[in-house]
């Protein structure tokens, strides 16, 4: 998108007044399987609120597992344009994780506490003229809150959008995805399928199919999947001449750095957070000490990108080394990334 060019936003429908506060109830309001192993759920305010986000951030929601509550982060899929429902398409993974008991126990009505949307994978930071697309599986709910929000702004740039699946039964949004194209004629869709009807997996995608597809000179490209389908992408962009090249990390734990062995040598601290006073050493990871002492730390990628375990200090210092999960601005105003920071002197927490 051209900075300075953007045409007006059209008239939306306001159905709400304000906005959702972070940390509060989201109702669920309409539930929709896009396949049989995908679900949507589409969640409103119950008290009235809008939702305030950019197209590919993410949101975290607290969810009352059998082992305990636990946090689970989800892209939003909805554009921000559409502001009084956000929509969450999530696949159905392990038979008893959490996305499974999301399938067995949210229905319309269910209420459940969410912290964000947050996140520095969205458009909205990145503008460009000539963007890519690229994802596989439900690695397309990001692009697809991308793609609504630049179709309802009728953004004036040229659009790839390339979708791998196993098959044809998971493309996800294809309706959508056909209409929209139909409709926006700076927009490109690909879909493809990864296998080959003799049940082989072609080796897709590579350096020619894309290339094939796409001219990537003068390219942003967001890119979303499994971590290995990210990997490869990355060493093919790169190859293209992309001008940038952007992933989502919430879901891809790259390398942990919450584990923390105690140091018994190493001075006293203390943490003062949510009304508790809790004892820590110095060089220790935050984020570790704060859930050894059981509290509940929404977390994502916890490599320091995804920005989802973010804290405000009040008083003391950390050591933090993230990887791009908060801009300059948040550094300035005092926000931290508990999973990229090592404790240095006593702390007070918000």
């Amino acid at each position: 998108m051209v900075i300075g060019s953007r045409t007006p936003l059209p008239n939306f429908k306001k159905g709400s007044a304000g906005n959702w506060l972070s940390g509060s109830f989201i109702e669920c309001n309409a539930i929709n399987d896009e396949n049989s192993e995908v679900r949507s759920y589409q969640f409103k305010d119950p008290y009235g609120g809008g939702f305030k986000y950019k197209a590919g951030q993410h949101i975290s929601i607290l969810l009352p597992l059998d082992d305990g509550e636990e946090y689970r982060t989800f892209t939003i899929a909805s554009s921000p344009t559409r502001a009084h429902n956000i929509t969450l398409t999530v696949k159905t993974n392990r038979p008893n994780g959490a996305t499974a008991w999301m399938r067995e126990n949210i229905i319309v009505g269910t209420k459940l506490i969410a912290v964000g949307p947050t996140g520095p994978f969205n458009i909205a930071d990145h503008p460009c003229h000539k963007l890519l697309l690229i994802c596989a599986g439900s690695g397309i709910t990001p692009m697809m809150s991308i793609l609504r929000w630049l179709w309802d702004r009728k953004e004036d740039i040229e659009i790839t959008f390339i979708h791998y699946a196993k098959n044809p039964d998971q493309f996800l949004f294809n309706d959508e995805l056909k209409q929209i194209a139909k409709d926006y004629s700076s927009l490109t869709v690909h879909q493809i399928s990864t296998d080959r009807p003799d049940g082989k997996t072609n080796n897709l995608p590579n350096f020619e199919q894309i290339t094939s597809l796409i001219d990537m000179t003068d390219h942003d490209v967001f890119c979303c999947g499994p971590n290995g389908f990210m990997q490869k992408i990355e060493k093919i962009v790169k190859k293209a001449g992309a001008n940038h090249y952007y992933q989502e990390s919430f879901g891809t734990q790259i390398k942990s750095n919450i584990n923390s062995n105690i140091i018994t040598n190493a001075e006293n601290l203390t943490i003062n957070y949510k009304g508790r006073i809790i004892e820590a050493k110095k060089g220790e990871n935050l984020l570790a000490v704060l859930k050894k002492h059981k509290f509940i730390i929404p977390t994502g990628c916890q490599s320091g990108m995804c920005g989802t375990c973010h804290l405000k200090i009040l008083r003391g210092s950390v050591d933090m080394n993230h990887q791009g999960g908060l801009s300059k601005a948040q550094e300035d105003e005092g926000i931290i990334l508990a999973c990229s920071s090592t404790i240095t002197t006593d702390l007070t927490l918000i």
